[in-house]
């Protein structure tokens, strides 16, 4: 940023100091470092500032009275992270039932950042230019009820739910995460050698949605609420994270072959011209897990037994996000 805007910045922030709240993902280096040299442009002028991190993830429960008790007026939460730190910052958000009273600004400080592309962020730069305008731009969310033996779970996601051979990559890259998106390729090609001698995995499932059912192995099911994810991958050409709409893309058994040039396909979001793809939008959809399967959620990575099914649903302007530019903002 230029002198002149981080004045401006600075400004902003003035006028929202009370309500600002900075969110740091620990395991984040850049996102560590970008949110430093925030906190020391705004602690510069004299002004509070209260932050937290994203030390658990995967414990929602225990951080929601924390939330709660955080979200009593308004808030503007900045989150310097990827998509995994945005995932928990919104889900926190959501089953606290403190939407309407947030505005999130997400700084992509992550590996793909999808979600920030998705609203137009593609640098630290954008969205803090975006913060001096402050358009707000509400956006839906994927709803996912999650019913397992004996329990029953409400999640949200903002980027991509995919199950099978997407969250079966996802967990193997685990291993390689710090590497960022060369680690998830990397895990990919290596996963791909192997299935060259034993054949594409396939897992079985039920789907049903208002326009598509299918019940059998399958190679993978992926519902989109943007339009690329994994920074490369064309999931869902056209969609937008306020259409309203769900968007499927499943892909049936087909030999490794097949199954790498859909995947070529996918880059350039055309894997539908494959006759073993195919894609559809629709309002909700219901998913029975009918063997034990790896699933991915913004990039965090989830087991589910046998036995466990889905809802998922769009709820539709579900939170309040920073615009990149006025003409997408329905609000300031």
């Amino acid at each position: 940023m230029t002198n002149p805007e981080k004045h401006r910045f600075v400004d902003r922030v003035k006028t929202i100091e009370e309500r600002l709240l900075i969110i740091v993902n620990p395991m984040s280096k850049k996102g560590s470092l970008l949110a430093s040299r925030v906190r020391s442009l705004i602690r510069r002028e004299g002004m509070n500032l209260e932050e937290t991190s994203t030390d658990h993830p995967d414990d929602v429960g225990s951080t929601m009275e924390f939330w709660s008790k955080r979200f009593g007026g308004s808030r503007v939460i900045m989150v310097f992270g990827g998509d995994g730190a945005i995932n928990q910052v919104i889900n926190n958000v959501m089953l606290s039932r403190s939407n309407k009273n947030v505005v999130l600004a997400p700084i992509p400080a992550g590996t793909a950042n999808d979600f920030c592309r998705a609203l137009g962020f593609e640098s630290v730069e954008s969205t803090l230019e975006a913060m001096v305008d402050f358009n707000i731009r509400p956006i839906d969310l994927i709803r996912i009820e999650v019913n397992g033996v004996g329990k029953r779970q409400v999640k949200y996601c903002s980027n991509i739910l995919g199950i099978g051979l997407d969250g079966d990559l996802a967990n193997r890259a685990q291993k390689y995460k710090r590497f960022g998106v060369i680690g998830y390729w990397y895990a990919s090609l290596k996963r791909t050698v192997v299935l060259l001698f034993k054949g594409a995995p396939t897992w079985k499932l039920r789907i049903r949605t208002d326009g598509f059912e299918h019940e059998g192995n399958l190679i993978a099911a992926m519902f989109a609420n943007i339009n690329r994810y994994g920074q490369n991958f064309l999931i869902a050409p056209g969609a937008k994270p306020d259409d309203g709409r769900l968007y499927g893309t499943i892909a049936r058994p087909m030999s490794v072959p097949v199954a790498f040039v859909s995947g070529l396909l996918l880059l350039k979001g055309k894997h539908a011209r494959m006759p073993a793809v195919e894609s559809f939008d629709c309002d909700s959809a219901d998913i029975d897990v009918l063997e034990d399967v790896y699933a991915q959620e913004d990039g965090e990575v989830y087991f589910y037994p046998a036995g466990t099914s889905f809802h998922l649903s769009i709820e539709r302007g579900a939170l309040n996000v920073l615009s990149a530019s006025p003409s997408a903002a329905n609000g300031s």
